[in-house]
């Protein structure tokens, strides 16, 4: 199924190739995988794309998706240009099957947008089938490509002494298939009828890829449907045309013109009597223009054929075309004609030229045919192309006139003209609004305004152009709805599958008989079958509650067939009114899925619409809250976010909006939203219930890295910084950030900053700023000018009472006696230093083999020349140096809140070790065997003696409840308190103790 925004594109079904708009949201839009399948199919001349493998600019798609008056903008990504009729086959048969939206086009001079896309669709252009097929001079037949222009074709059949049936004004771009189409009326509709009797026989391409061979080239065939006929005017929404069997007339030999000034608008008529009866089969054209119209097609230069003084007191024109025969026969009725005229007790007409020469013979034509032209450059125009009773075209105009007036639309910035000029020979008028620009206001004056006046005079809201994007809403001004239904059936019968077989049905055989009878009729006029038996493969029709469903579901109800469904009798009417097959989704394992339908939804008949639309699509919308899987509920309540928060982590539940319902049906698929619930607080609408991911973590943690690589410097919980990251949201790199709000990703960092800080280390650690390079806060690394002398860790000194300690030979410090842990013998050099710390293992498990800190002072000085009294110092003497850091501009130091500065916990702390560390003086320390002092090296002394004592209290809980350091460390990190660190684990340790009789 073909749409050209017609007002057909609303009657698409799943499996056609239709418009992707609001009704066709299911359509896929078009991949990189399709643009190379299109290429496996057409030469690479042949697509235009932004896709790969295609590398095509935006800017070669713009003719494409902008219709001839700039009002209709698509977006389609993909061009297709196909050379033959199986081209186009091999595509629409891919599209039908991944279900993408093609839009046909040909020359793309369409008045109401139906050559353009919505969205990304496939643009079809027909330009390349452009080859002249076939042409008859006896019989004047033609056969030509439907992308032939019909200039081209006008040419072809000119030396033969033929032209062709119709004639607009862009005949310069527009295409014949275009024309058929569309079914174009033009210029010479009066003499040579519409294309319904010229076109004898075309070739479709249908959706799913079948080629429609109907391009005979016989005037006279009853043999059955003429299946032709539905393609002309179609808009493409039946089928591709790309051939096209056309009639051709005989060129007049003898043409002559006639522009004419009239006084008022009410001798029209009484002159086209009179035309009609004095020049009678030479008549060709008679064509109207009002005042307005003419005034512009002379500013913008498109012809002058009356003097300013013939032109004075008229209040429109008149174009009379002859065609004949015979030129002397031609001339003298035409000047008859003129004479009866101007003779006249009351003349029709005030003046007129008579073309004497092919020159002003075409200059007159160019001043009709230049209207549209002169329009669009005064200004933006509405056209209403309309068929109404010629004795109302100018009253319709002034009326619109007047209507704009009141509303205070009418001056220089809104509306600058309304005008009106067409065909009078087949009662076509064309009332353009020209304004300054498109404006709402505007708009919503004329429609429904003059549909409204159309469907008062019986008329037809589209005389020649077509319903296209911008007449879809107005075809019930024109058309009943018993017509629109029977065009929806021609266009889309709802019971045939993808391969256009019928669906098949069985009915409930206790039904009334009236309601089998209704049902069977309304199947068969969709399409669909009505069987005897129950089928393999369709739908069982019942009535629920009644033992005769109770029995067929029993006897008919088989895993081995999924696609058997029992659906209400009422089912049928659904699908007529959808306009479409409803698919049986809210069906899981063969069996419906429960729903439960709150209370939340206070109106009666939307709980009642709702559940006949779960029932109508496999669903069971009657299961208590407890037991229902889905559970339906009115967004705008407090209780939906109560149901949404009880039910966070129940697995299989899920609380939906009943708007929920609708977007399954329209997807075609059953998409469960996510119980995840936030606090709404400060978020905006519809985003609480955002789940996070881990791609969302692994975003959150890179961003972070860039603005805040080290934590040490903090900030990373501040609002700011998150309002600067969704302040990104608008750039495509950073699409991911809408997801959320700026105070969900704060709320993500702070729950779960000790894990993500950890990757963010990570991410930090691989992207180390190399120099030049611009690192944190603007700064920049600098080269290293000279190599930086290593830095060894300065400590405390350590004073040991001489009446504790002694020295041995060796230089090392002997430890007072203390119970054997330690090998008795001291020994020297690197293996005194490994044997003496064997049961150190390392500096970290210090605290583990002793037991408390090392008393101090000691009596035995340490070099002071290492020491760094505090970290401020430390950083001091870096900033001496040189820092390896500078400003980007400038040479001044980091900020101040770059630098870590002592706490007031961290004096605290360090006030206190002295105080715990004469406290814990008393502690054993480990000696030999034989009670003689361990020798220890200097290393190690100076590890216990820097030794912090929180430290090592942590390591006294650890070690007396049997607990590791790292889970010690954390809860003592999270209290601050070592009391209430101890306690807990000395509780934790109790209640182990209770499970050891599980063992015994």
């Amino acid at each position: 199924m073909f749409l050209a925004r017609g007002g057909a594109r609303r009657w698409a079904s799943v499996r056609t190739v239709a418009f992707s708009t609001a009704a066709h949201s299911h359509l896929t839009p078009v991949a990189e995988n399709d643009v190379a399948h299109f290429s496996k199919i057409l030469a690479p001349s042949s697509i235009i794309s932004t896709l790969p493998p295609c590398s095509s600019s935006p800017e070669e798609l713009e003719p494409f998706n902008t219709d001839w008056m700039g009002r209709f903008h698509g977006r389609s990504s993909t061009v297709l240009k196909p050379k033959t009729t199986t081209e186009v086959s091999e595509i629409l048969k891919w599209c039908n099957e991944r279900c993408i939206g093609v839009v046909p086009q040909g020359g793309n001079t369409g008045l109401v947008g139906g050559s353009v896309p919505v969205n990304d669709e496939v643009v079809l252009s027909l330009a390349n089938l452009n080859q002249v097929r076939s042409f008859d001079p006896v019989s004047g037949v033609l056969v030509a490509d439907a992308g032939c222009i019909l200039q081209s074709l006008t040419d072809y059949v000119a030396p033969h002494n033929h032209i062709m049936p119709i004639d607009l004004g862009a005949k310069g771009s527009c295409h014949i298939g275009g024309n058929v189409a569309t079914n174009a009326g033009g210029l010479r509709l009066l003499r040579y009828g519409s294309l319904h009797g010229s076109v004898l026989g075309l070739e479709v391409v249908l959706p799913d890829g079948t080629i429609l061979d109907q391009l005979t080239t016989l005037r006279k065939d009853n043999t059955g449907y003429d299946l032709k006929q539905l393609f002309i005017g179609a808009e493409g929404t039946l089928g591709v045309i790309t051939a096209v069997s056309i009639l051709t007339p005989p060129a007049p030999q003898a043409s002559s013109n006639v522009i004419l000034a009239l006084p008022s608008f009410d001798n029209v008529l009484p002159l086209y009597q009179t035309v009609k009866r004095q020049l009678s089969e030479i008549l060709s054209a008679f064509e109207f223009i009002d005042r307005t119209a003419y005034n512009l097609a002379v500013k913008h230069g498109q012809g002058r054929a009356l003097s300013d003084e013939d032109v004075e007191g008229a209040e429109c024109f008149v174009l009379v075309e002859t065609s004949g025969g015979r030129r002397e026969h031609d001339e003298e009725k035409l000047a008859d004609l003129l004479e009866s005229l101007l003779s006249a007790d009351k003349p029709l007409v005030n003046t007129g030229v008579l073309s004497q020469s092919p020159s002003q013979f075409s200059s007159i034509w160019a001043l009709r045919e230049g209207v549209t032209e002169a329009v669009s450059k005064e200004g933006k125009a509405y056209k209403y192309d309309i068929s109404i009773p010629l004795s109302a075209f100018k009253r319709v105009v002034d009326d619109t006139r007047e209507h704009l007036r009141c509303k205070g639309l009418l001056h220089d910035k809104a509306v600058k003209y309304v005008l009106g000029y067409g065909h009078v020979g087949d009662g076509n008028l064309h009332l353009n609004i020209v304004a300054d620009a498109y404006l709402p206001e505007i708009e919503l004056a004329l429609e429904p305004y003059v549909y409204e006046v159309v469907a008062a005079q019986r008329g037809s809201i589209s005389a020649e152009h077509g319903i296209g994007a911008m007449k879809t809403h107005a075809l019930p001004y024109s058309k009943s709805a018993v017509s629109i239904d029977l065009m929806k059936k021609i266009k889309n019968p709802i019971f045939q599958d993808s391969n256009g077989l019928a669906v098949k049905f069985f009915i409930q055989k206790d039904l009334s008989q009236e309601t089998q009878a209704e049902l069977c009729e309304t199947i068969t006029s969709l399409g669909g079958r009505v069987e005897a038996k129950v089928p393999r493969q369709g739908y069982i029709l019942v009535q629920p509650g009644t033992t005769e469903e109770e029995r067929l579901r029993l006897c008919w109800t088989s895993s081995d067939r999924p696609d058997r469904y029992f659906v209400p009798w009422t089912y049928v009417d659904a699908c007529k009114v959808a306009g479409m097959l409803l698919k049986q989704l809210f069906i899981e394992n063969g069996a419906p899925i429960p729903m439960h339908i709150h209370s939340s939804i206070a109106n009666v008949n939307a709980r009642s619409t709702l559940s006949h639309r779960i029932v109508h699509c496999g669903g069971d919308p009657y299961a208590s809250l407890l037991s229902a899987r889905v559970i339906l509920a009115d967004p705008n309540t407090d209780v939906f976010n109560h149901l949404v928060k009880d039910y966070q982590g129940v697995p299989d539940k899920y609380i939906e909006s009943y708007l929920w319902v609708k977007k399954c049906i329209v997807k075609g698929a059953v998409v469960y939203t996510p119980v995840v619930y936030k606090n709404p607080g400060g978020r905006r609408p519809g985003e609480e219930r955002t789940q996070f991911t881990e791609q969302d973590e692994q975003n959150l943690c890179k961003w972070i890295a860039a603005k805040i690589p080290y934590k040490e410097t903090g900030g990373r919980t501040g609002n700011r910084l998150y309002q600067q990251l969704c302040e990104l949201s608008g750039d495509p790199e950073y699409a991911w950030v809408s997801r959320h709000t700026w105070q969900s990703w704060r709320e993500r960092y702070k729950k779960h900053s000790a894990r993500l800080d950890r990757v963010i280390a990570l991410i930090v650690d691989e992207k180390k700023t190399m120099p030049g390079e611009k690192g944190q806060y603007g700064y920049v690394r600098q080269p290293e000018e000279k190599t930086k002398r290593t830095r060894r860790k300065k400590i405390k000194d350590i004073e040991f009472p001489p009446d504790e300690f002694s020295h041995d030979a060796s230089g090392m410090v002997l430890l007072p006696t203390a119970p054997s842990q330690i090998n008795p013998v001291a020994p020297s050099g690197s293996q005194n230093l490994q044997r003496a710390m064997g049961p150190l293992q390392t500096l970290a498990d210090v605290g583990n083999a002793y037991s408390a800190t090392v008393p101090t002072p000691p009596a035995v000085p340490l070099d002071r020349s290492n020491i760094r009294q505090s970290p401020d110092e430390e950083e001091m003497e870096d900033n001496d140096e040189g820092n390896e850091w500078a400003v980007r501009v400038g040479n001044a130091p980091p900020p101040t809140w770059a630098k870590r500065k002592a706490s007031d916990d961290d004096i605290e702390e360090a006030n206190k070790r002295p105080r715990l560390q004469q406290e814990s003086r008393a502690d054993p320390l480990p000696s030999t065997n034989g009670g003689e002092p361990i020798p220890l090296p200097t290393a190690a002394l100076i590890a216990i003696a820097n030794m912090h004592v929180i430290d090592q209290g942590i390591r006294d809980i650890a070690k007396d409840f049997r607990f590791t350091v790292e889970e010690v460390q954390e809860y003592y990190d999270k209290c601050g308190d070592m009391g209430m660190t101890r306690t807990r684990f000395q509780r934790m340790r109790e209640q182990l103790e209770k499970f050891k009789d599980d063992f015994d």
